[in-house]
């Protein structure tokens, strides 16, 4: 892998400075604030491009649309040759599979591809569902420059150590001396182990069952909540003396209020009302969650998908319904042996190299309404991609078991008007707004 296109504003004047003063972490981290960097990551893996993109700042990767069957689009750990060449065999049949997967059918036809132009009716982005995490990718990384704090947080993680070696070393040549050796200090003070503990309770709420979507906690009465913090900038009475003259109605009048000023657009007192969901996903559907960088989110331990052989894989529907569904199966079934099978041997940090975008890993996220709107609004849209959007979908009839007025936006724009999509439209829009508006 390789950094290209590398720009920085304001490093050279912190870089003067952190000469002249001893500074602490939390001092470099103001500092940086100052500042802003720019790079391309070439060439990195999903592994890596999941890592780094976990660290929420703005980040745009290639799309595996463009993933090519080709010796040197994967990359692959240091392994004995026998070890190797299975692994170079194993990650040539998912390629393979993800070739006759999709395959187009002959002829042309505008706009987005769908399932009908596939001769097997299933598209690249189910397709991609077989590819192995080793499978390369590009990066372009834009933060403020205290974000390098967290950035080399990540890289110094013990954890972490060989699968981004390359990373850390191609960053170090372009980043000023002093400010350099302060970063590569920069540590992750945290045990780990048992951080995971303390999740545990929760991720044993989550199941591919009927629980890949389940509400782990929220704030009582969601609508007081906001209808108070609307209250709270608008009237000279204290919150608390509005709630006491509102007696039993307080309820019906938080509502009428909350309403009132959300219809003005003042959308930032949805704020007030949070939640916090257990979720369990794709690979391929936990980094288009990352995408938003909206949310607070905990992930389980990469390791733990390595270890657990009975976890399922989730399969897209066109596959399930297609030839290849045993043929899919039967190779994620080798993948999961040959990588417990590396992690016994080498390390676990090498063996996530073979996990599988089908993998399903479990998280927390905790939101507020005013994102889950926004996110959701994107998300129960046809044309995103199909497990986020069930997963979306479920949780919109979980949120508005809660509230009655908070989430009525969270739906795509044809639901209320015009779809924002353009030709790129998918054309159900009175199968939208029946769907949602019944």
């Amino acid at each position: 892998m390789k950094i290209t296109n590398f720009e920085h504003t304001g490093l050279d004047k912190v870089e003067e400075f952190i000469k002249k003063e001893d500074i602490s972490e939390n001092e470099l981290r103001e500092c940086l604030k100052y500042s802003n960097v720019y790079f391309i990551l070439e060439g990195i893996n999903r592994v890596q491009s999941t890592l780094i993109c976990e660290l929420k700042d703005s980040y745009v990767q290639q799309s595996q649309r463009y993933v090519t069957m080709k010796e040197d689009s994967f990359t692959l750990p240091e392994l004995e040759k026998e070890d190797s060449d299975k692994a170079r065999k194993l990650i040539n049949e998912a390629f393979k599979l993800y070739n006759n997967m999709s395959q187009s059918k002959e002829g042309e036809f505008k706009g987005r591809p769908k399932a009908e132009n596939y001769l097997y009716g299933i598209p690249i982005e189910d397709a991609r569902y077989i590819l192995p995490m080793a499978v390369k990718t590009n990066v372009s990384v834009s933060m403020s420059g205290n974000k390098l704090i967290d950035l080399f947080a990540l890289l110094n993680d013990n954890r972490y150590t060989y699968i981004l070696a390359d990373i850390k070393k191609e960053l170090k040549k372009f980043l000023p001396a002093k400010l350099l050796s302060l970063l590569l200090e920069v540590k992750r003070d945290y045990n780990i182990k048992l951080v995971e503990g303390y999740y545990k309770t929760e991720f044993d709420k989550i199941d591919n069952n009927n629980n890949k979507m389940v509400l782990i906690n929220a704030f009582n009465n969601l609508d007081l909540k906001t209808g108070l913090g609307a209250i709270t900038s608008s009237n000279e009475k204290k919150p608390s003396e509005v709630l006491e003259n509102w007696g039993e109605e307080a309820q019906e009048k938080a509502k009428s209020v909350a309403n009132r000023v959300l219809g003005y657009g003042h959308e930032s007192i949805a704020e007030q009302a949070r939640t916090t969901f257990g979720m369990m996903c794709s690979m391929v559907t936990y980094h288009q969650q990352l995408r938003h960088r909206l949310s607070e989110n905990h992930r389980e331990e990469l390791s733990t998908i390595i270890k657990d052989m009975e976890r399922p894989v989730q399969v897209p529907p066109t596959i399930i319904k297609s030839k290849f569904n045993d043929e899919f199966l039967d190779l994620t079934k080798e993948f999961k042996n040959f990588r417990r099978y590396i992690a016994e041997k080498y390390s676990e940090e090498k063996a996530v190299n073979f996990l599988l975008n089908c993998d399903q890993v479990k998280l927390i996220i905790s939101t507020n309404a005013r994102i889950d709107v926004k996110m959701l609004a994107e998300r129960i849209c046809l044309n995103a991609q199909w497990e986020i959007r069930e997963l979306s979908t479920k949780k919109l009839e979980i949120l508005r078991e809660l509230s009655e007025i908070l989430y009525t936006n969270a739906l795509p724009s044809c639901v209320y008007g015009k779809c924002k999509e353009g030709k790129l439209t998918c054309g159900k829009q009175m199968f939208m707004k029946e769907k949602f508006m019944s």
